[in-house]
């Protein structure tokens, strides 16, 4: 968060933690599996079908409208909140007025991951095996080469959208074009997390219980 402070979701609960020890434990329905940190301090919690804001350990709104677990919440540029689901869809939201704005379909499965890509659009990856390119409420491309479940996505530096899959491989594409311009296959199990680091290095996690840096 802002401040420092090291949020983490569990089952039933969100626990805040600050200088090596948790300070705060808030209840949350059944496994906690989104976070979104906000520009202001505080931040979001999606767990379950609901999404929950907190601000000084308190919640102070919360957002309704998936029928399935909550997988990834994002802030974009304009200021709204991205949340995908395991309802298959992708909701647009307005944090403010704590209503829903957009419901993106087109997915045929669970939605894991949310990315924003430099020019705004949004990238979604499903357990259809395909990443989703969204300008506003279209969809204007589909990525498809993953033969499983693609579980997570990050944008790097120059643009350019990685996905990681329960193929067990990390697939780097041109979000121009939609092509795959690169295929690693170092992992032994699930790609489960991707995360860039700020001189432009991609991490990669795995089932396999391995954190691989990639340049």
């Amino acid at each position: 968060l802002k401040d420092g402070t090291l949020a983490v979701g569990m089952y039933n609960k969100v626990e805040l933690w600050k200088d090596g020890r948790c300070v705060t434990t808030l209840k949350v329905k059944f496994g906690c599996l989104a976070l979104c940190a906000l520009p202001d301090g505080s931040f979001l919690s999606g767990a379950w079908k609901e999404i929950k804001h907190w601000r000084d350990g308190k919640c102070v709104r919360e957002l309704k409208g998936h029928t399935g677990d909550l997988h990834s919440l994002i802030r974009v540029k304009n200021g709204k909140i991205a949340s995908c689901s395991y309802d298959m869809t992708i909701k647009i939201w307005d944090l403010e007025k704590g209503k829903c704005l957009h419901t993106l379909e087109g997915h045929t499965d669970a939605v894991y991951a949310l990315a924003e890509l430099p020019d705004g659009r949004i990238a979604s990856a499903s357990a259809d095996k395909t990443i989703k390119l969204w300008r506003d409420q279209t969809c204007e491309a589909t990525l498809t080469g993953h033969t499983k479940h693609v579980k997570c996505l990050a944008v790097l530096p120059d643009g350019t959208l990685a996905s990681g899959s329960r193929d067990r491989t990390i697939k780097l594409w041109n979000t121009k074009d939609g092509a795959c311009v690169r295929t690693l296959a170092h992992h032994t199990k699930t790609v489960r997390a991707l995360a860039v680091l700020k001189d432009g290095t991609l991490l990669s996690g795995s089932h396999d219980g391995t954190v691989m840096a990639l340049r």
